[in-house]
């Protein structure tokens, strides 16, 4: 009897199952860190906004009005650098504020695994 070398059908085709079964673990382990990553990026983002907005209310006895996001941060450009504060998946994904000059309120977009939700952080 001849040695043969080499792989059988069955060895090759429980390799490759195996191979794609972890490959699969892995991509859904990445997309789920990935997204767990851009939510904490917003709910930081949104905390350094809430602080200078707190810092500008001190100065000012109320708080800027409510017109838009990016309105509200040229406001409060004194208190806060705003070039890094985009949403990671801009431009789906968006910051808004809302105030009265009494009170405020900001909200995101945060990425569930099917949809999204919104988180919101008002004033003290």
């Amino acid at each position: 009897m001849k040695k043969q070398f080499g792989f059988t059908l069955i060895e090759l085709l429980v390799t490759t199952t195996i191979i794609i079964v972890l490959m699969t673990i892995g991509l859904v382990s990445y997309r789920q860190a990935s997204r767990s990553s851009r939510n904490a990026k917003r709910k930081s983002d949104l905390e350094s906004v809430r602080q200078a907005l707190v810092l500008y209310r001190n100065d000012t006895d109320e708080y800027p009005d409510s017109a838009s996001f990016d309105l509200m941060l040229i406001a409060i450009s004194e208190y806060i650098s705003f070039n890094s504060l985009t949403d990671p998946k801009s431009p789906t994904y968006d910051y808004y504020y809302s105030s009265d000059g009494a009170v405020f309120t900001l909200r995101a977009d945060i990425e569930l695994s099917s949809g999204s939700e919104y988180y919101y952080i008002y004033n003290p």
